[in-house]
């Protein structure tokens, strides 16, 4: 009695994550995740901001001077007003 028996081989490859052990910490990338998605509180201001208005010094006589510094008394008029 002979038979006659046929295999076939075939391969299977997928993109998505496999089960093996991750090298990643899962807590890392998590955090990450919801740092780039958190929104920003209202007093957010970006590193790269300029103020478009500056307040100017009220009361210089009170800012005490640094030791190289003359004091604002000294100073000619208008040298703390604004340009």
């Amino acid at each position: 009695m002979s038979a006659d028996f046929a295999v076939t081989y075939s391969s299977v490859h997928s993109e998505a994550r496999s089960w093996s052990i991750s090298y990643e910490d899962p807590y890392e990338e998590a955090a990450q995740q919801l740092f780039e998605q958190a929104p920003h509180s209202p007093e957010y201001i970006p590193r790269d901001y300029v103020p478009v208005f500056v307040p100017k010094c009220e009361h210089p006589e009170d800012l005490v001077p640094a030791e190289d510094e003359a004091p604002a008394s000294l100073l000619p008029p208008g040298f703390l007003s604004p340009r």
